[in-house]
């Protein structure tokens, strides 16, 4: 069952140790770090095992600098606990897709990166690359 704050929602993924959040519309800082938090209460268990981490953007609206920086720490924070890949479901965003590739790239942790239009398409994803 989803948890839910705001703008965005996490659950996990039935058998698997990869976690989804989903964001819907417009998100703010506060969501963003219940976003963190919850992510990390729900992969703690796996920090030596490994997990990964698909967030579902493809219905977001493109975060301010300032919330950028959030998911950059964010990202760091996933990474020290164990995340060994990221996806991202973007839709057909362009934008979207810029922004969480450079996201990444100034978290500079090296973490396997994938983008696409769908949570499954991630899903495979990871199942397939990472194994998890």
């Amino acid at each position: 069952m989803a948890k839910q704050n705001g703008a965005q929602s996490v659950e996990v993924v039935n058998g698997r140790r990869i976690i989804v959040s989903a964001g819907k519309g417009k998100t703010n800082a506060d969501e963003l770090k219940w976003l963190t938090e919850t992510v990390l209460e729900e992969a703690k268990a796996w920090k030596y095992r490994g997990w990964a981490y698909i967030a579902d953007c493809s219905q977001m609206a493109p975060v301010s600098p300032e919330e950028g920086g959030i998911l950059v720490e964010m990202t760091k924070k996933f990474v020290d606990a164990g995340c060994k890949a990221f996806g991202f479901a973007e839709g057909t965003s362009i934008m979207l897709k810029v922004q969480a590739k450079k996201n990444t790239e100034r978290s500079q942790t090296g973490i396997p990166e994938g983008h696409f239009a769908t949570v499954d398409e991630a899903v495979a994803w990871i199942k397939e690359e990472v194994d998890i």
